[in-house]
């Protein structure tokens, strides 16, 4: 798959794309009160976010590989409920290469799932 053909799709599905992260993202730290305090988690990676006009923010991380300490953030950001996945296919980075990873509130799981093809 292309970077264009998965643009296209989440384009499709009425996503778009804005790079970077915004305050209300997951933090490893608590909410800084200013973003350039924020220290990120090791597995962010060209980083962007995915707005919706019906769907809260999306939080999209594309890493190259996870290591076992990045499963526990994961986990813990899980526990703290946000909602992790890893949207196989539709990496906008370097498809093929990078670890799409998908982060929202988990109450809008139902919702995204519905718009992201997942089941």
């Amino acid at each position: 798959m292309t970077v264009e053909h998965n643009e296209a799709i989440l384009k499709g599905r009425g996503f778009r794309r804005v790079d970077g992260w915004n305050l209300r993202c997951p933090s490893p730290h608590g909410r800084p009160k200013r973003k350039r305090d924020r220290i990120p988690y090791d597995w962010e990676d060209h980083c962007y976010m995915l707005k919706h006009e019906e769907l809260p923010t999306v939080y999209v991380s594309e890493p190259y590989h996870l290591e076992c300490d990045d499963f526990v953030e994961l986990a813990e950001l899980v526990k703290d409920g946000w909602h992790v996945q890893i949207s196989e296919g539709l990496s906008l980075w370097n498809p093929g290469q990078t670890i799409p990873i998908w982060i929202t509130k988990a109450k809008d799981l139902d919702l995204l799932d519905s718009y992201t093809g997942e089941e």
